[in-house]
C-alpha cells in the first residue's frame, strides 16, 4: 500500500491528539515525498516557535568547586581538593537554566536527524537550530529519557516535538562507526502502522463527529461462570473503537494488514481470526443489553490493491467489512470515514 507521508503526518496528528498545534506547519506546500525530511521540517518550525517564545527551564543539580559558598557545602570534597587556600568550596545546588531532559532530547534529534541524509536545504536549518541550542547539553538519548519527561501546561508545546523526536529515534538506526544515520520507514512495520491506525480512527471519530459517544471499553464475557482462578485466566476483550447513541452500539475493530485477505485456499477469504473476533465482541456486548439495543460490529482495513465492501448477518447482528484509501486527499480520507458511520 502506498501511504503519502503528508497524509502519514495527519495521522500521526489524530493519533496524538495535536490536530491544532499541527495545523501551524503547513505540509501540504512542503512537498515532502521522504518521512525524514517531512519530520525534520515540523521539528524545525516546532524549534523555531520554541526559541522565540523561549526555551523552558527548570531546576538542575550541580556540583562544583565555586568561590564562596552557594547551596551545600560539600566539606569532605572541599578538603580533599585543596581548595580552601584559592577561596574556593566544594558546593551542591540547584542551577535554573535550560539544560533540561526536554531541551536535550531535542537537540540530540535535531543532530541525529540532520546526518540522515535529508534534503540540503531543510538540513541546513537544522543545524541553524542546533548551534541555536548552544545552551543546552549535547548528549545521546535512550529510550527510557522519553518516559522521564514531565509535560504539564506551561511546556505543552514540546508535546508534539517530542512524539516526533520518539518517532524518530525509534526509527533512526546511527552507524556508530561514523556516525552516519539512516531513516527506517514505519510505514511498512505492521506493528507500527497498527497502532497508529487504530488511534488515528478513535481520535478523529472523538474530534469530528457528534452524534454517537466515543469509547474503548473492555467487554466483559457475559454469564461467564467458573472459579475465581478459571476466571482470571479469561482474556481481555478490548476494543478498538465504540461508536454509541441511545438504543445502538456499533463496534469498530481497526486491522492494518498488507494483505487483508487470506489467499491461502482458492479465492480470496476473509481473516477467520479477525472475523470471530469482530463476531465475539458483538455477541458478548449484545448480551449485556436490553433486547431492543441494537449491536453492529465492523472490520476496517486500509485500502491494500483495491477497495472492498461485504455485508453480513451473523447471530443476528449486522457486521460490515470496510476499506479507507490512505492514498488520496486528505478531504477525501476525511469524509469517506464520516460516511462510513453515517449510513451506518
Amino acid at each position: 500500500m502506498n501511504i503519502p507521508v503528508r497524509n502519514v503526518y495527519y495521522l500521526l496528528l489524530y493519533a496524538w491528539n495535536h490536530v491544532g498545534e499541527g495545523a501551524e506547519t503547513d505540509v501540504s506546500a512542503m512537498g515532502c515525498t521522504r518521512l525524514p525530511d517531512l519530520f525534520a521540517h515540523v521539528l524545525a518550525d516546532i524549534t523555531g516557535r520554541l526559541l522565540a517564545r523561549g526555551l523552558d527551564r527548570g531546576y538542575q543539580p550541580r556540583e562544583e568547586a565555586i568561590r564562596g559558598v552557594r547551596g551545600k557545602l560539600e566539606l569532605a570534597g572541599t578538603i580533599k581538593r585543596n581548595l580552601a587556600p584559592q577561596a574556593r568550596t566544594q558546593c551542591a545546588f540547584d542551577d535554573f537554566d535550560h539544560d533540561v531532559l526536554h531541551n536535550r532530547i531535542l537537540k540530540a534529534t535535531l543532530r541525529d536527524l540532520g546526518r540522515a541524509g535529508i534534503d540540503s536545504g531543510i538540513g541546513a536549518r537544522l543545524r541553524r537550530f542546533h548551534q541555536k541550542l548552544d545552551v543546552v547539553g549535547d548528549v545521546r538519548i535512550t529510550s527510557r529519557d522519553f518516559g522521564r519527561v514531565q509535560i504539564h501546561r506551561n511546556n505543552r508545546l514540546y508535546d508534539l516535538a517530542l512524539r516526533i523526536c520518539r518517532l524518530v529515534h525509534d526509527n533512526l538506526m546511527i552507524d556508530e562507526r561514523t556516525g552516519e544515520s539512516r531513516f527506517r520507514d514505519f510505514r511498512a512495520d505492521q506493528r507500527q502502522m497498527g497502532a497508529l491506525f487504530e488511534d488515528f480512527v478513535h481520535n478523529f471519530y472523538l474530534l469530528e463527529q457528534r452524534r454517537y459517544r466515543v469509547s474503548r471499553p473492555h467487554i466483559a464475557w457475559y454469564q461467564a461462570q467458573g472459579s475465581t482462578a478459571s476466571l482470571d485466566r479469561l482474556p481481555v476483550m478490548r476494543t478498538d473503537i465504540v461508536l454509541e447513541e441511545p438504543g445502538r452500539a456499533i463496534i469498530c475493530d481497526t486491522k492494518f494488514y498488507k494483505e487483508p485477505l487470506s489467499r491461502r485456499h482458492g479465492s480470496p477469504k476473509l481473516r477467520s481470526g479477525h472475523l470471530y473476533q469482530i463476531l465475539s465482541y458483538v455477541d458478548q456486548r449484545s448480551g449485556r443489553g436490553s433486547h431492543s439495543d441494537v449491536h453492529e460490529g465492523m472490520l476496517l482495513y486500509p485500502v491494500v490493491a483495491e477497495p472492498f465492501s461485504y455485508d453480513f448477518r451473523l447471530n443476528g447482528h449486522a457486521l460490515r467489512v470496510r476499506t479507507l484509501d490512505l492514498d488520496q486527499e486528505w478531504e477525501g480520507i476525511h469524509g469517506d470515514l464520516l460516511r462510513l458511520i453515517d449510513a451506518a
